[in-house]
């Protein structure tokens, strides 16, 4: 009876710690990202600001793309650099959905950008005494 027992506490105490080490390599992952982006639209204009941060000796992509996955612009970051900073000017692209992709052949960040037009419900009109 002991033995069984201890077999059965074992086995449990097993268990256990195969689902603890499972459960914190889910939650703390030791895989570093290789790079970093950031995004902005340069106020009252078009143009969206893409910055990078990226480990040196990875060459990276940086891809522009419309809703029906056709290409309108790419851009590559070259291995030895470890920052990269563009400007892409979206003024003279339709009203739509816009898919930004940088990648590294292995991970990959997806930006999605709307490009509305709007009108003014309202006009508004303003007297100035001098």
């Amino acid at each position: 009876m002991k033995t069984l027992v201890k077999t059965i506490a074992i086995a449990l105490f097993s268990v256990v710690s195969v689902a603890t080490f499972a459960n914190n390599e889910a939650n703390n992952p030791t895989k570093t990202q290789n790079f970093r982006v950031g995004m902005y639209q340069t106020t009252n204009t078009l143009r969206m600001n893409v910055l990078v941060e990226k480990v040196v000796g990875k060459k990276l992509t940086i891809i522009l793309k419309d809703a029906q996955g056709k290409v309108l612009s790419q851009e590559i970051i070259a291995k030895g650099s470890d920052s990269y900073f563009g400007k892409f000017d979206m003024s003279n692209l339709s009203d739509g959905k816009y898919t930004f992709e940088i990648t590294d052949g292995t991970e990959k960040i997806v930006k999605q950008v709307n490009l509305e037009t709007t009108t003014p419900t309202e006009s508004t009109r303003t007297i100035e005494l001098n």
